[in-house]
């Protein structure tokens, strides 16, 4: 008999996707408003938040950052305040289609997460 681990596969939960996200995403009515955080004097490119959570954002835009990208993101009310600009890297980009037409979503960390009073605050 031998002393190694058993095989992956003589684990029931080896084959289920692990959640890894540290934090609740929940689902967003929010605005955006983004460009490459060392350009923020530039008109940002506009696009809508998908989900936010205290430690990231998921944004559907029209153009493609790539991962690495540190961005200036602007989020606002769908009135159009400004609620708060915060700074996210990019962690990664899936092109996908939104009513026919192509677009990106981007999954972005905070640079700093948010507190509990400041992520209720975009709720």
């Amino acid at each position: 008999m031998s002393d190694q681990d058993p095989s992956p596969a003589s684990h029931p939960a080896a084959d289920l996707q692990t959640e890894r996200r540290a934090y609740v995403r929940l689902a967003s009515d929010l605005t955006a408003s983004c460009d490459a955080a060392d350009r923020v004097h530039e008109a940002g490119w506009a696009g809508r938040v998908r989900d936010i959570s205290q430690g990231g954002v998921g944004l559907v835009l029209q153009h493609r950052f790539r991962p690495g990208t540190s961005l200036a993101v602007e989020l606002r009310k769908s009135s159009g305040e400004l609620l708060r600009t915060i700074e996210a890297l990019v962690v990664h980009a899936t092109a996908i289609l939104v009513d026919g037409n192509p677009c990106w979503l981007l999954g972005c960390a905070f640079h700093d997460p948010l507190s509990d009073e400041e992520f209720a605050a975009l709720q």
